[in-house]
């Protein structure tokens, strides 16, 4: 495992801490169900999604949000005050690896990116603040079909899955494109929050990736959700 940074968590008046986290790739057999159930007793885990709800300052997931994203989920979001943080996890190469890592940063109030990596696999965080407009609608379709049959399926692969959650969906269409090796979401959190406060002019090197026809739309939204 390689640690490049440690992030201290989020410390707010707020009382409430809450998480969403994407199978994308495989849905969670019996067994993984199981073992995320057993972190909570208010989690509910259906094949493909959970969520995760604190009303007590200092209570989190045991053992932290980092580890569901290396065993189970591909995306998460979480949510504490107006802190947010996006995790996006895939199995990657170590080549794909030190191109992830350049887009390391921590900007003003730590908004930034942090990679790690465990084995073969990459989990990138993005700690941002999000326009709470496009929150507002983005919750409207999950609220009614959260928990709905259709989420649980037969435990067989599915690399296309859609969530009914705008932002989950969102995320996802970004770890995939992270995964071709578009990196233009990253640059556009560099572009939101990086150089601020910084103690150097130039402190962080970040890559100016290709621009592509494809995509853009994506990478758009993404900028979008970014307060």
């Amino acid at each position: 495992m390689r640690v490049i940074s440690i992030r201290k968590g989020f410390t707010s008046d707020h009382s409430s801490t809450s998480y969403e986290f994407l199978a994308v790739d495989k849905a969670l057999g019996k067994k993984e169900k199981a073992e995320v159930t057993s972190l909570s007793r208010r989690a509910y885990p259906t094949s493909r999604r959970v969520s995760f709800t604190y009303h007590v300052d200092g209570y989190d997931i045991p053992g932290g949000w980092e580890e569901l994203m290396v065993k189970y989920y591909d995306v998460m979001y979480g949510e504490d005050y107006d802190w947010w943080t996006f995790a996006l996890a895939f199995n990657t190469t170590q080549e794909q690896l030190e191109d992830l890592y350049k887009y390391e940063f921590s900007g003003q109030d730590e908004l930034g990116i942090t990679v790690e990596s465990i084995d073969n696999r990459v989990v990138i965080a993005i700690y941002c603040r999000v326009d709470i407009s496009y929150i507002d609608g983005s919750f409207d379709e999950y609220e009614d079909h959260y928990g709905d049959e259709n989420e649980e399926d037969d435990g067989e692969e599915d690399t296309g899955f859609v969530a009914e959650d705008q932002l989950l969906n969102l995320l996802a269409q970004v770890r995939q494109q992270l995964m071709n090796g578009d990196y233009r979401t990253l640059y556009a959190v560099w572009e939101k929050y990086g150089g601020i406060d910084s103690d150097e002019e130039g402190e962080f090197d970040i890559p100016i990736p290709q621009d592509k026809k494809t995509g853009k739309n994506i990478v758009e939204e993404f900028r979008d959700v970014l307060n």
